[in-house]
Parts: structure tokens; sequence; C-alpha cells
């Protein structure tokens, strides 16, 4: 078996080997931010406008609290090993189901199936569909329906681990594939009596989602930097699935929180409001489904702000709620923080658009002045940010990231104010993008405010060329605003531009494997294998429809092969340039029970296991050694 495009295991970089140098760096930048906004109040007020100073500098000031709520969180990003070792503890695995792809569901169960140390696995199936009882039953799975989806996953959750008698349940989404040390490695954690819950980072199968690029994926800055940095703060937050829960301590705050859209945080809050703890794994062990296009995301995303915000109006409210170390409510600010972040980037794109059209400035200062505090400020802060997160940000790159979900964000805010509800809105699990329009279309307010800073940048330097039609500014002042306009809008245009540009026709992620076959007795290779589909090389110039069976030797867990024999369909044929070789588009027609689970195991936990312990460092032992023999 050949895997293509597997990542090396990550090597500590400069700033992750280099921990004193980064908390300098961040030190510097807040005794630097101090310095700049005394000046701003002293030195720049004069022939401004207020209204525009105080909203410029009230985002400032928000841009230099950020600094301090990161550098607190992250000032520690170490990892910390459990308290001790040699616990045996039962445990059951929950999973919740509403609407996801059997394939997917498979996938799940399969990997629940070969998870070590567990007694048996429940699946809560809101959706009470037959066919995912059926394989329910066929992959020996207790199967478990609710009278109604009150709660959706979060009460699927809660209906679950109330079902359960063992000590631990691990907790798992239906599109969230455990590996087999799930529990082997994260059991330990519970020795201490104290611990309640135990998140893993959250990892994704779908190399090719929205949010992959070839540096990784978002998630990793979370992953390798809050979480051990909230962890240190014993502020770890509960992501709602890819965790392992004390049944004891859960029932003990009243069980999930089964809100809908807050149920990840409240139950956070009640477990440390009432001395449990929850700690960051920091090597994945679960896969999951990452947002496939961009529809998926922004639901996602919006979903998440909603939730976390809405927490602000319940008795688990982070701000208010009793018994919560300074450590954790400064974790649970500094999340929060991020969703109000969308109000002063709204107020910095107000002041700017106001400033270029009226020509009233916010602010006032020499060259000179501008060189000596504005300056070490900017370059200071823009370091100590992609030093704290260790290098796992460009330098602009929350900026950008704000950008996309700006909309969400302040959508989030107004609900959060206003008090207003909305049902739970499942992410789809398959969806395509077509860029183009359809971006324009979802990205509706930055697209807005781009055009509007376009035509604002525009009008001014034809004021400047021709002096009309605006109020005069000259000088620094139009040098200034000019180019913090250009900064912007050549920001704005990079990130719709992203999107715009981006095409994903396939619904589904095709793992990029290849694997030895027989096509009646000739040698063939499978590539892309999925559930559903393959592409297959050979020599043939089968045409489309055309039906055939290969037979394939599939790695298995735990050592050997299982030889499957598939019977597929061609769907396209692409011949390489002197038409020698074809790589034929095959759908599997045909492939019992069996041979999909089969199928599932490999794609789903074999392939992401060895590929997860290469990148981690750590050895795919027998695995590496079987699927090397079945080459």
């Amino acid at each position: 078996m050949e895997m293509n495009s597997l990542h090396r295991a990550r090597r500590p970089g400069f700033w992750d080997r280099h921990q004193s140098l980064v908390r300098a760096v961040a030190v510097l930048a807040l005794l630097s931010g101090v310095g700049y906004l005394l000046w701003r109040l002293v030195d720049t007020r004069s022939g401004t406008s207020p209204v525009l100073f105080w909203a410029l500098f009230a985002a400032e000031v928000a841009g230099w609290w950020s600094l301090l709520l990161e550098t607190i969180v992250t000032w520690d990003c170490r990892r910390r090993p459990p308290a001790g070792s040699g616990s045996d503890p039962t445990a059951d695995i929950v999973v919740a189901s509403f609407d996801e792809p059997l394939e997917l569901i498979r996938a799940t169960l399969v990997g629940c199936t070969l998870v070590q140390g567990h007694r048996r696995t429940i699946l809560v199936d809101d959706a009470g569909r037959g066919e995912v009882r059926d394989l329910a039953t066929e992959l020996g799975v207790h199967y478990v329906t609710r009278a109604d989806d009150v709660g959706a996953r979060a009460g699927a959750v809660d209906h679950g681990l109330r079902l359960s008698g063992a000590d631990l349940v691990a907790v798992l989404g239906a599109d969230q594939v455990p590996m087999p040390d799930l529990i082997t490695s994260t059991r330990d954690y519970f020795v201490d009596p104290t611990v309640a819950l135990v998140q893993t980072p959250i990892e994704f199968f779908n190399r090719d989602s929205l949010i992959h690029s070839r540096r990784g994926h978002e998630r990793d800055h979370a992953n390798q930097v809050l979480g051990p940095g909230r962890d240190h703060l014993d502020g770890s937050i509960w992501e709602g699935s890819g965790s392992l829960l004390r049944r004891e301590a859960i029932l003990a705050v009243g069980g999930v929180a089964t809100s809908p859209t807050t149920g990840d945080l409240a139950t956070t809050v009640k477990l440390q409001s009432r001395g449990w703890r929850v700690r960051h794994h920091p090597r994945p062990v679960v896969q999951g489904l990452a947002p496939h296009d961009l529809g998926s995301y922004l639901i996602q995303r919006g979903r998440w702000a909603r939730g976390h915000l809405a927490t602000l109006r319940t008795p688990q409210s982070p701000l208010t709620a009793k018994g919560l170390t300074p450590g954790q409510r400064i974790v649970h600010l500094h999340l929060l923080n991020g969703y109000v972040r969308s109000i002063t980037d709204l107020m910095l794109f107000a002041v700017l658009i106001t400033t270029l059209w009226t020509g009233r400035l916010p602010l006032t200062a020499s060259l000179s002045a501008l060189a000596l505090v504005w300056l070490p400020w900017t370059a200071l802060r823009t370091l100590a940010l992609v030093s704290l997160a260790r290098g796992r940000l460009r330098p602009g790159e929350r900026a950008t990231r704000r950008m996309v979900n700006l909309e969400m964000h302040l959508r989030a805010v107004v609900a959060a104010l206003s008090g207003s509800t909305r049902r739970f809105t499942p992410r789809p699990e398959h969806g395509r993008d077509h860029g183009g329009l359809d971006v324009i279309a979802q990205l509706k307010l930055l697209t807005a405010m781009t055009l509007v800073l376009e035509v604002a940048l525009a009008t001014r330097l034809l004021d400047a060329l021709l002096g009309w039609p605006l109020a005069p500014m000259g000088g620094l002042a139009l040098v200034g605003s000019t180019l913090v306009g250009g900064v912007t809008l050549w920001m704005a245009l990079e990130v719709l531009g992203v999107f715009v540009r981006r095409r994903q026709n396939r619904s589904s992620y095709r793992v990029p494997i290849t694997l030895g076959a027989r096509l009646d007795g000739e040698a063939v290779k499978l590539r892309d294998l999925t559930q559903g589909g393959v592409a297959l090389i050979t020599s043939r110039p089968l045409s489309r429809g055309t039906e055939f069976t290969v037979d394939v030797d599939v790695p298995r867990l735990h050592g050997g092969t299982t030889g499957l024999r598939l019977h597929l369909q061609v769907t396209n044929l692409t011949p390489n340039r002197d038409h020698t070789m074809f790589r034929l588009g095959c759908r599997i027609v045909d492939a019992g029970p069996g041979e999909l689970a089969v199928l599932a195991e490999f794609v789903s936990v074999v392939v992401p296991f060895v590929r997860l312990r290469l990148e981690s460092g750590g050895r795919g032992s027998q695995l590496q050694s079987s699927s090397r023999d079945s080459s």
C-alpha cells in the first residue's frame, strides 16, 4: 500500500523551542501598546472629529485587550501528561446521529468496534431510520432512538449517557471516526478523581476541505496552541464530542446541558464551577469531517458563535457563574472576545470609510511621532501574535479569518443582545463549492464592504488628482488613509478571491492511497478509494458504463489482509499522453455488507491511524508492516 501526500511528523518550530523569547516579545508588545494608547490620548486629539477619534481609540483598546488575553492563555503551551497511570475503568461509547449519510455512520461504527478497552457502543439515532437500525444490528451496536429530538446532539448525548452504566463514556458525532486508542490513551487522566472530562484535538480525514491548505488546517492553532494553553490554566473547554467523560461527574451536575446551541460551553461551566476539571489531550485520537464547502462552514461557525454568546443569558454565563477560578474565567473571556471583535472590526471599517469620504480625521500626528510610537507598537504586536501562535498563524491571518466570519459573528452578537432564539440547524455533511457568484451570495456583508471601500478609495484618489468632488485632504493624512484603505481592500479582495476561485465538485473525500489489485489476471492499481467508488489504473480502455470485477487484498487493523471482490462500473475514463494507460473512475455497484465494513475499516481507520501516528512521530507498528506487505 502506498499512502500519497503523507505529512511528516511535525518538528518543534522556532517559537516552540524559544518559550522565553515568545514571552519577552509579548510583554514588550503589551508595554509598547500602553505607551501608544497614552500617546493617543494626550497628543493626537487636536483637530480630529470627536466621534471618529473615540471610535478608533475604542477599537485600538480592544486590540490591546485581545493581545493581553492571548498572552495569558498561550503563556505556557507545553503539554501536560496525565496525573497518573494504570487506570482501568469500564468505558462505553455513545454516538449521536441525526441525518448523516449511511456511509459516514458505517465508518464511525466500524471504528467504534475496533476501539480497545470499551464494553459496548450505543448509537442514539434521532432520525429513527430503519437502515441505520439494520446497520447497527449488523455491527453489534446497541441501537436506541428518542421520542423527540429535544436538545439535538446534546440531548442525544445526555440520553446515551444515562443509558450507559460504565465509569467513562466516550462521546462521538456520527461523522467522527475513533482511532483504536481513543480510550486507552485518555483514560489515565481519570486517575485524578477531580477530572470530569478529557477533550481531544479536532482532526479531520477530508483533507481537501474548505479549512485545509498545504500548511495544515485552520484548527491546528486551536489544537496545538490554545488547547495546551487552556489546559495550563485549568480552563479547557468541552467541544461536545471527540471526548471522554466521567459519567458520575456529568450526572452530578444534572447531566449534559441540552440546549442545542449552548450545551457544550454551559456543561463546561457547570463542571468547572463545581470543582470538576476538564483536561486537554494533545494527540488526535478521533477523525472528524471538516466543513466541505463554504455554506456548511458558515453554518457551523455561526452556530458556534450563537451558542457560546447565548450562554451569557443563562445561569452558566462564564462572566457571572460562581466557583470559576481566575484562569478559567480568562479562558472563557478569550473565547467570547473572539466573537465580540466583530463589532470593533465593523467600527474600524466605518472610521476608514468616513475618513476617506469626508476628510475628517480620527487622529493627528507628525511623521516622526508615528515612527517613534505607532510603528514600534504595530511591529511588536504583529510579531507577538505570530510568536504566541508558535508560528502556526501568519501575519494578518487572524484578520482575514475574522473577515470571513464577520457577518456570522455580528448576527450572533445581535442575537445575544436581543435574546432571540433560533432552531438548531445541522451542518450539511456533503456540499459542493461552485465559486463565482455563489460566494457573493454567501458573503454578502464582506462583498458590500469591499465595494464601498473600492468606491471611497477610488473617489479619494480622484479628488487628490483633480481636486473634486470631496472635501480636501492632503499631506500625511492623505497618504496614511489611502495606504490603510489600500491594505484593507487588498486583504478583502484576497479573501473573496480565494473562495471565488475555489471549486469543490466532489461531495465526498477520496483517500489518497494506492493498492495493488487484479483484473482478470492483470495487475492493476486502485487509487482514491471510498466506500462508494475508486479510481483504477489499467492498460484497458474500458468504456463508460462497462461493469467488471476486481480482486484486491485490503490491509486490516491488526495485521494481515482480507481479499475482496468488488463489482465496479466505469463512470469516466482519462488516458495518459500516449494512450497506453488509463485512469477509470468507477463506482462500486455491488459489495456485500461484510465487504463494505472491511472497506470502511481500511479507509476510515487503518489509513488515518497510520497517518496520524506518523505525523505525531509515533509508529504504526504492525499496521505499517502489513501495509507494506500488501503493496
